[in-house]
């Protein structure tokens, strides 16, 4: 293997020497760090990556695989059963629409009048909400799995595992390269290689894009600092090549730019034009991705879960100061950013401010080392960088897999000069923060991380599970085909869309439609004033409204996944919503313009047979069957709190 170089002359070590200590200690440690150090690494960690994976390939579909499945799976009972109520793909099994559709979920010109008839999306849908994405990268995957073994999500499963498998060997691969001492560079992988993040997106197809979008991710920087660092003409072209398979992956495949931005800003040398020269190519790709992404009218709109940074600068940018102290802080922790969104708001303020001081506190205490290391300040640029594309979306565990290719090798790299430095006197407090910095780092990324990764099949399993537990329609044991299921108080409205898709796979009869009347987090009053009318009223602040108290709930996660109007569409008393064979009356609306109250007319009387009725039980965290009340008279459903 080639020689690894630094550019920093001055940074240049030989392969560290553990510091004299017990024979048994010293005997242990050195034989830890010639295995770290062993030119067959990468392999090992490969090998290891598919060993801790395996628990995935028994999960079979969720969520969004379905509706993957009636796009590719091609002309089928299913997709005819999908018809009839108005919900089947275009052109299912054809690889065109497989490249351009199979990442569009609620196109506002394409299927949003459609699904919100259906009610697989809820009446207060607003009328651009948009989640679209151009990922044909990832979609030729998928199609090929359809084509290869279209019966078997076992070979899926792992199809995607092989994927991290890549990951893990690149990213070893990687750290060699800039890492000159070779132990230290074992050391981050692994950790890279512990952490429970990468679990999700082998155990859920749709995010293999993700793990696509890593690997060419990883092959951009190598390749970039191949072409500046050894002025290799035919990595000048790859590099830009493989970034643009990046965000054609997912658009996550962007963080990979704050690497090479890292890169020019703290490693090369140069004067600064022609750094920026070097940046040149990098960012033509992403313009040119960008333009023709937002050309073919992808994107995300209307909602809250997603902000995309082009439709909606402003609130990205709040965005960001909301959620980056959960990205950076939770991955400085190895604590779940899941908080941000399982929190009620005042809980979560406060630890967002905690988490603050974290992302601050940090670099502040490890600044000795940061001031004479520019490779260390590069892995730091570099992660802090990466999570801005990240809030993008609500904080979650897997969308920190670019995060944490700059913050292990961060933590390993510091332990490493740490080591080397030990002889050199470093008195005063900073000195002993320092070291009490780096030890605690330690902790946090390697016990502890080594449990959560153990028990990360058992935790993703229960997670899942309790989503499933929020999806309405597989409540009922014996619908008819032609009844509607009424959902009083929907705890997940937003995940419903996937409903009618699980449905028809597994053989299920789908109701005539589905109506969410209203999201299920605060406490309720509903008033029956007529045989086909029902008024339901906020006990709380709004319909819409998160409780205020400090409950934390693994069902409140959603709400950001059901944010399908956002705070910048306003209602206002007195306005209509018609679907089929129910009409929707804002009554009042809270002082952010979101409905307080609101009645529900039925094309018949509410005790009439084709009318399913449920409401989420938040004492028993599950759906039961609801009468509603007589003529006059007033029921009570309690919040989450």
């Amino acid at each position: 293997m080639e020689r690894t170089q630094v550019l920093d002359r001055d940074e240049r070590i030989c392969r560290a020497q553990v510091p004299p200590m017990p024979t048994v200690r010293a005997s242990l440690l050195h034989r830890t760090a010639s295995v770290l150090a062993s030119r067959y690494l990468p392999i090992i960690l490969a090998l290891g990556a598919i060993a801790v994976s395996l628990p995935a390939i028994d999960t079979g579909l969720l969520t969004d695989d379905y509706m993957h499945h009636a796009l590719l799976a091609g002309d089928s009972a299913a997709v005819e059963k999908l018809g009839a109520a108005g919900l089947a793909p275009n052109g299912p099994g054809r690889l065109p629409t497989a490249l351009s559709d199979l990442f569009v979920v609620v196109d506002p010109d394409e299927n949003l009048k459609r699904f919100r008839d259906y009610g697989a999306l809820p009446w207060w849908t607003a009328d651009d909400y948009r989640v679209a994405h151009w990922r044909p990268v990832a979609s030729l995957t998928h199609w090929l799995d359809y084509r290869l073994f279209p019966d078997n999500t076992r070979l899926m499963h792992f199809h995607s595992i092989l994927w991290f498998a890549a990951v893990v060997a690149m990213v070893t691969y990687l750290y060699r390269r800039f890492i000159p001492v070779a132990w230290v560079a074992g050391l981050a992988a692994v950790l890279y290689l512990l952490s429970d993040d990468s679990y999700f997106p082998t155990m859920w197809l749709s995010n293999r894009n993700l793990l696509i979008s890593l690997c060419f991710g990883l092959a951009t920087l190598m390749f970039h600092d191949r072409w500046r660092r050894d002025r290799s003409k035919p990595s000048a072209v790859a590099a830009p090549v493989c970034l643009l398979i990046s965000v054609l992956a997912t658009e996550a495949g962007i963080a990979t730019w704050a690497y090479l931005f890292a890169y020019e800003v703290t490693l090369a040398g140069g004067r600064w034009t022609r750094r920026l020269r070097a940046l040149a190519p990098s960012v033509a790709v992403i313009v040119l991705w960008r333009l023709v992404y937002s050309f073919q009218g992808y994107g995300a709109s209307g909602g809250g879960f997603y902000v995309d940074p082009v439709r909606e600068p402003i609130a990205f940018l709040a965005a960001v100061v909301g959620r980056i102290p959960f990205l950076l802080g939770c991955q400085w922790t190895a604590s779940a950013p899941e908080l941000y969104g399982l929190l009620a708001p005042a809980l979560r303020i406060w630890l967002w401010v905690v988490l603050a001081l974290v992302v601050v506190a940090i670099p502040l205490l490890l600044w000795p080392l940061l001031r004479t290391h520019r490779r260390l300040r590069f892995w730091l640029v570099g992660m802090y960088t990466a999570a801005l594309p990240v809030c993008a979306t609500v904080p979650m565990g897997r969308a920190l897999l670019f995060v944490a290719i700059g913050a292990f090798a961060l933590v390993a790299d510091s332990l490493g000069v740490w080591l080397q430095e030990a002889s050199v006197e470093r008195p005063g407090r900073a000195a002993r923060w320092l070291r009490l910095t780096i030890i605690a780092l330690l902790l946090s990324h390697v016990p502890l991380a080594m449990g959560a990764r153990a028990l990360s099949p058992v935790t993703a399993s229960k997670v899942h599970k309790r989503l499933e537990r929020t999806l309405a329609t597989r409540s009922f044991a014996g619908l008819q085909a032609d009844q509607d299921v009424v959902v009083v108080n929907a705890p997940n409205p937003a995940s419903s869309v996937h409903d009618p898709f699980w449905a028809v796979y597994n053989d299920k009869s789908l109701p005539g439609a589905i109506r969410m009347l209203v999201p299920g987090y605060g406490p309720l009053e509903l008033t029956r004033t007529g045989p086909r009318r029902l008024v339901i009223r906020s006990l709380a602040d709004g319909l819409f409204t998160c409780p205020r108290g400090l409950r934390a709930d693994a069902v409140l996660f959603y709400r950001h996944l059901s944010d399908m109007r956002g705070r910048r569409q306003p209602m206002k008393a007195g306005d209509r919503i018609t679907l089929p064979r129910m009409t929707v009356e804002v009554l009042a609306v809270d002082d952010s313009g979101m409905p307080s109250e609101a009645a529900f007319l039925f094309e018949t009387s509410l005790d009439a047979p084709e009318w399913r009725w449920l409401f989420w039980n938040w004492d028993r965290r599950r759906f039961q069957a609801f009468c509603p009340p007589p003529v006059g008279q007033t029921v009570c459903l309690a919040g989450s709190v």
